[in-house]
């Protein structure tokens, strides 16, 4: 496979040229899965059938370029306000108006010229202008909310003051480096996991015309992987339970051998987009693809992703990872065609008070970073695809620095 030779582009490239090439990528997976799941799409470019997870990360991995540009637009956004000492300013460089005025204020308010470089750095992060260096995956809205604002504000300045660096400006350069190294790291283990996989997929089924889900389950592997018979035995499991509403997705305590290798779900998967190209009747045919994207979300969240977060140890020259990622949680957003999803408010409507202050929203009660904080949010993120299923197409631009 020509994607996993040394000197393939995702060995090499890095930051936003890695991504927008990850993106692309994604984009060209999901429509030729597509084709697997809704046959006709293959000639209209259009359907009714749910979208595979690959079209979700075409979207969804923007995010991630956003936030690498993000990170180094809020860091000249606070060397700004250092050199010059008006924050508006600074902020009225990278941001829109109206926002930078309404920002001005809350943190002219703050006592502390390190809080206020803090509230600079912050804001310019969540509200960068779009198509000017966007980052629109990130929402200053989450920060409206005082609870919030001052939670984050204070953890940013725990961060800022064990931040390797000989002054404030270089400490928040550490921070700008250790966000976009995380959503690099990310980026590459995803792509190089569930990407790669899909990869092979594809070239598998191309030498077996008229593939049945057995045929995949029975025939079908990824490298290193122990003991592919817990595919049929993931497979089995969701043909059990298509119809269960809520659908059940705790699948480390629910199926066998899941917590330390998911790649079999990732095998049940494929078979389930097979199960579903064979369905005629939509809500069935959808009911297997829901099914199939969270054992790929799964392997994606719980296994790839998670050594980017949690990588054991502060990295030289970074932060801790996951005291940076519970900063920025509160205000990760997913941008689609016609929803974007916030976690801000997800966390409102759905997840429980944890009761650690009054004052705490409870979007600072979790910490995206954490995979039991994330697994049902993530999972809530698909939502928006299912409910707008034609406007998954085409592909979004790869570039997160212009419009989907």
């Amino acid at each position: 496979m020509e994607d996993t030779s040394a000197n393939a582009p995702f060995q090499t490239l890095r930051y936003g040229d890695l991504n927008r090439w990850i993106n692309a990528e994604y984009g060209r997976l999901g429509a030729r899965f597509q084709a697997i799941i809704d046959p006709s799409f293959a000639t209209t470019g259009v359907s009714d059938a749910y979208a595979p997870w690959f079209q979700f990360a075409a979207f969804a991995s923007r995010g991630i370029g956003k936030a690498q540009l993000g990170a180094a637009i809020a860091l000249d956004a606070a060397r700004n306000y250092r050199e010059t000492g008006d924050h508006e300013a600074a902020l009225a460089r990278f941001i829109p108006s109206h926002v930078a005025e309404l920002a001005a204020g809350v943190i002219g308010a703050l006592v502390r010229k390190e809080a206020r470089l803090a509230g600079t750095f912050l804001v310019a992060f969540a509200s960068t202008l779009r198509n000017q260096g966007a980052l629109d995956g990130l929402a200053v809205s989450a920060l409206l909310d005082p609870r919030t604002f001052v939670v984050t504000l204070e953890r940013m300045l725990q961060i800022i003051r064990t931040a390797p660096g000989a002054d404030p400006i270089d400490q928040l350069a550490s921070i700008s480096r250790t966000l976009r190294n995380a959503m690099e790291d990310g980026n590459r283990r995803i792509y190089m996991d569930v990407g790669l996989g899909g990869h092979a997929y594809l070239e598998f089924r191309a030498t077996r015309p008229g593939v049945t889900p057995a045929d995949v389950l029975q025939e079908f592997s990824l490298p290193g992987l122990s003991d592919p018979d817990r595919a049929k035995t993931a497979y089995e499991f969701a043909i059990a339970h298509l119809n269960d509403a809520p659908p059940p997705v705790h699948f480390e305590r629910l199926i066998p051998g899941m917590v330390l290798d998911a790649r079999p779900l990732v095998i049940a998967g494929f078979a389930l987009y097979e199960q579903a190209g064979q369905t005629r009747d939509l809500e069935a045919k959808n009911r297997c693809v829901a099914f199939a994207n969270n054992f790929l979300i799964f392997r994606e969240q719980h296994q790839a992703l998670q050594p980017a977060f949690t990588p054991g140890s502060v990295l030289p020259g970074e932060v801790d990872r996951l005291k940076l990622l519970a900063v920025i949680t509160p205000m990760i957003e997913v941008e689609l065609r016609l929803e974007t999803w916030r976690f801000w408010e997800y966390a409102e409507k759905h997840l429980p008070s944890r009761g650690l202050h009054p004052l705490h929203s409870r979007a600072t009660e979790y910490n995206w970073a954490v995979f039991a904080d994330r697994w049902e949010p993530v999972i809530d993120t698909f939502g928006p695809c299912y409910r707008n299923p034609r406007a998954m197409w085409p592909a979004p631009n790869p570039d997160p620095n212009e419009n989907l």
